[in-house]
């Protein structure tokens, strides 16, 4: 059981990759952690990704379990991961081709202005709306999910599964929040820096993510037709 699950963390390790290389949930914490109740807030918005990302991955892989059972592995799944992987990858030239202007406003949405007065509970909540309500994030935990999916593991093993899958996937957000708790004063222009670099860069992040997540993804579905 032990062996299985570790071999499915690794097949879900691209996807928990491309989620953790998100640009928004990484500025989203800079901000945070700049708020007057910077330390709360930051862990609890971590929190409530890793749970918001486990229960994403968990509720896909059940809904794929539902999907019409043939030899072998699962038409229907196939068939979804070369259309979302395809999505994902037209996704990743929108955000290469399209405006400056039109870019510069998705890397700045409304709710960012308000990220530095958020309280604990704000931000917990800030952490399920990025998880459940961003699209390139629900693309692959879809993707995780029906890769759980396609493995024989019990419920507790998809649990378990998921949660690694979105403590992996959140590995940048924890890392930040644990190096301000433990060293706040010397990390905290560090951190700064950081948040300028990754608004200005987001798009081209983004784009690459959904280009290599979309290229494995529809891999997988062709190789499973």
């Amino acid at each position: 059981m032990i062996g299985s699950m570790t071999d499915v963390v690794g097949d879900l390790l691209p996807y928990a990759v491309g989620v953790a290389l998100s640009p928004v949930p990484l500025i989203a914490v800079f901000l945070l952690l700049g708020a007057p109740a910077g330390r709360a807030a930051g862990a609890l918005f971590v929190l409530a990704r890793v749970v918001t990302l486990a229960v994403v991955v968990v509720l896909a892989a059940a809904l794929a379990d539902l999907l019409p059972e043939s030899r072998g592995p699962s038409l229907a799944g196939a068939v979804l991961r070369i259309l979302l992987g395809a999505a994902l990858m037209v996704w990743a030239v929108v955000q290469v081709v399209r405006p400056d202007g039109a870019r510069a406003d998705s890397d700045k949405p409304g709710w960012m202005a308000s990220m530095g007065k958020a309280s604990p509970a704000g931000a917990a909540r800030i952490g399920v709306l990025l998880s459940a309500a961003n699209l390139k994030e629900l693309a692959l935990g879809l993707g995780a999910g029906l890769t759980v999916a396609s493995e024989d593991l019990a419920p507790g093993a998809v649990v378990g599964v998921a949660v690694a899958y979105a403590v992996l996937a959140c590995l940048g957000t924890i890392v930040a929040v644990a190096a301000f708790w433990l060293a706040e004063d010397r990390v905290s222009r560090p951190l700064d820096r950081a948040r300028v670099w990754l608004v200005r860069n987001s798009a081209v992040l983004v784009a690459i993510v959904l280009l290599v997540i979309g290229a494995v993804l529809a891999g997988g579905g062709v190789r499973d037709l």
